[in-house]
């Protein structure tokens, strides 16, 4: 066999080779930090939810909390292995983003720049980095793109079968993946793709979607519709203080300033040049999605996934013009800005620090341009403090006495501290923990108990008007410590001055 003719096979499994090497740096990037710091707030809260298995929650679709059943199922009360599939979901999707790189036409080099762009862009290494939604988006973002491409190039409308069932997981994951099929649609509309419209396999593609998501709409039907209207509520309250210039100037620091060089030719790439127009779907969705997140006052890191299509484009273009003259000093220069780039922002987005040299360290890179640096480490500040605050409650209940115990509860405010008492309170002896908040809620109040209360998270004068009596049994010192955790009360509450399923249905908390 002629070895300087390498066959087909061969030169398609070389083409892979670079971009699978980039994913396991990804991964092997998370793996010495996965656990440095403790538990996120919100993981307690999808363990919390996966032991009550539903096809729905009120805040998020059901398949992490599937995933949290399962990791605790197989490996109990481990963090690495809660953790250990965003990590590697992280990591497929940098494989991933050299794919599709491939399927329009790159090169190595082209492969290698979209890689490096997921991952230093600070989104992906910090969802990477945790149990959480948008960890897995990126993964159906791309494989519904590269799908997407697929038909494009093939001619092979059987595809789009496929692509509802990407979108169809992807919305069990994070309803938002419904932003892709918005787009999608918009970019069938406005290009020649049009003709799609005509085929049975794209409604067929459609429908299987609907399918898989139709025990969550079925559950919402169920339960009034509360993911609508908590998104509604989030709309009202925490977007809709978000302005226009923060959305925007947002969307460069969550994927990394320097990815500019990358992800604006990359929407050119799909526009202006000739190897990408047949593709400028994929621009098409960034633009739709990008206008109606922008309009609809969303949160930032909304329209990451959106990104990584982009990046790939990118890819391609930045290596059509690193191919003309100064070949070397060009590539050799996106590099090292990638590089560069990346080892800056990190430590913001990967526990690389011990917290305090983080937050001095984000302070530092930011030049101070932050009046209140937990703008930046909010989701590492709520990591920690979770044995402080256990260890508050214990002592809170224990001091009871044993008559008063039978008809206790622990009423925590906010998923996250219910989700430890219920995750770590065993070994406090601890009961399970009731809250207002989200799927909590809907949960409710166990029979015949609740004429005490130990309420941990929440100041005296908001909850002394419910009971005849309220005493403070300790304020707890966190550092680090949320804003609206300090200062963090223990309480001890007696004789509600209502049935408390009473003042339950009237808190409904969406």
């Amino acid at each position: 066999m002629d070895k300087s003719n390498p066959s087909p096979l061969a030169r398609h499994r070389g083409d892979l080779l670079l971009p699978a090497g980039l994913a396991l740096f990804k991964l092997l990037l998370h793996l010495p930090v996965l656990t440095r710091y403790g538990y996120h707030h919100d993981e307690l809260y999808f363990i919390a939810c996966g032991s009550h298995l539903s096809w729905g929650y009120v805040d998020h679709a059901p398949l992490v909390p599937w995933i949290a059943r399962l990791m605790t199922s197989l490996f109990g009360e481990s963090l690495f292995a809660l953790r250990i599939l965003a990590a590697a979901g992280s990591a497929l999707a940098v494989f991933l983003a050299g794919l599709l790189v491939r399927n329009l036409g790159g090169g190595r080099f082209a492969q290698a720049l979209a890689c490096l762009g997921m991952i230093v862009a600070p989104v992906f290494l910090r969802t990477g980095n945790m149990l959480c939604l948008p960890a897995f988006e990126p993964l159906f973002w791309l494989l519904a793109s590269i799908l997407v491409v697929r038909v494009i190039q093939e001619e092979n409308p059987r595809l789009w079968l496929w692509v509802g069932l990407i979108v169809g997981i992807g919305l069990l994951n994070k309803h938002s993946m419904a932003f892709f099929g918005f787009g999608l649609v918009i970019g069938l509309l406005l290009t020649p793709l049009r003709r799609h419209f005509t085929s049975p396999w794209l409604y067929a593609g459609g429908g299987l979607a609907l399918l898989i998501i139709l025990p969550n709409l079925v559950w919402q039907a169920q339960n009034g519709w509360p993911t609508v209207h908590f998104i509604l509520n989030l709309k009202e309250g925490v977007m809709s203080g978000i302005s226009a210039l923060q959305f925007l100037a947002g969307q460069l620091l969550y994927l990394h300033p320097f990815n500019v060089i990358l992800w604006i030719p990359g929407l050119a790439f799909f526009f202006r040049s000739d190897g990408g127009k047949k593709f400028r779907i994929l621009g098409l969705i960034w633009i739709s999605v990008f206008l109606l997140l922008l309009l609809s006052k969303s949160k930032i890191y909304y329209l990451a996934p959106a990104y990584a299509a982009l990046l790939a484009g990118g890819g391609v273009a930045m290596e059509n013009w690193a191919g003309k003259g100064g070949r070397k000093r060009r590539r050799a220069s996106l590099l090292a800005l990638l590089i560069i780039g990346g080892v800056l922002l990190g430590p913001l987005a990967l526990p690389v620090l011990d917290f305090p040299a983080t937050e001095s360290y984000a302070r530092t890179i930011t030049f101070g341009a932050f009046g209140n640096i937990s703008e930046i480490t909010t989701d590492m500040k709520s990591m920690f403090s979770w044995k402080k605050k256990l260890t508050a409650v214990a002592s809170a209940y224990h001091s009871l006495t044993p008559a008063e115990k039978e008809k206790a509860l622990i009423w925590a405010f906010g998923y996250g501290n219910a989700g430890a008492v219920d995750y770590f309170g065993g070994r406090y002896g601890l009961p399970k923990a009731v809250s207002l908040s989200y799927s909590y809620w809907l949960w409710g109040l166990p029979e015949g108990k609740g004429d005490v209360i130990v309420a941990m998270g929440i100041e005296k004068k908001q909850i002394e008007h419910v009971f005849e009596k309220v005493e403070v049994h300790s304020n707890v010192s966190l550092d680090p410590v949320l804003p609206w955790e300090d200062p963090f009360m223990i309480l001890i509450c007696r004789h509600p001055k209502k049935p408390l399923q009473e003042i339950w249905q009237k808190n409904r908390p969406w």
